[in-house]
């Protein structure tokens, strides 16, 4: 291999050109680990050719075999366990929405002890409190549920909540 590739790659791997005993990932002659397709094992191998920055070609170990660099069966299993345990830890949790209760069920549990027939009629001048029955002449029966502001309360009738005004002079 040329001078200026071996620098190229020292350069590549942060290395500078006066370190002397750099070992350089991908040069002929080094072990590396992988899957020998004649043994079927997982084995050292001798890297033979290297082209750019891949291993082209390595000897097994253990039977001589010469061929493609195949990952390690171990390796690539680790690999695939990290990243499914990567993948799961950081995907956020599903968010299932609730279905929004039905009106008519909230209204119906709002007036449980409560009578109807003592039931206020609605009125703009009128104050109310909180779990107070009115009767709106177009809306019909609801129950005070919050009060907004001074002038402003919201009231849950059976098909839905409204906002109403109160406390006008």
């Amino acid at each position: 291999m040329a001078k200026r590739t071996i620098l190229s790659i020292m350069r590549l791997f942060g290395g500078n050109e006066r370190r002397e005993n750099v070992q350089l990932p991908y040069v002929p002659g080094n072990a590396v680990e992988g899957h020998c397709s004649e043994c079927k094992c997982d084995t050292v191998q001798t890297v033979i050719e290297v082209e750019g920055l891949q291993i082209k070609t390595t000897r097994c170990e253990k039977c001589g075999h010469e061929g493609p660099l195949m990952m390690a069966r171990e390796k690539a299993k680790a690999a695939l366990r990290d990243l499914v345990k990567k993948r799961n830890s950081t995907a956020p949790p599903k968010r299932t929405r609730r279905k929004p209760e039905d009106p008519a069920q909230i209204f119906r549990r709002l007036l449980e002890g409560k009578e109807i027939s003592h039931a206020v009629k609605y009125s703009i001048k009128s104050q109310y409190e909180i779990g107070q029955v009115i009767k709106h002449p177009t809306f019909g029966i609801g129950v005070v549920t919050a009060i907004l502001e001074p002038s402003k309360i919201s009231v849950t009738f059976e098909d839905t909540a409204r906002m109403m005004v109160c406390n006008r002079k």
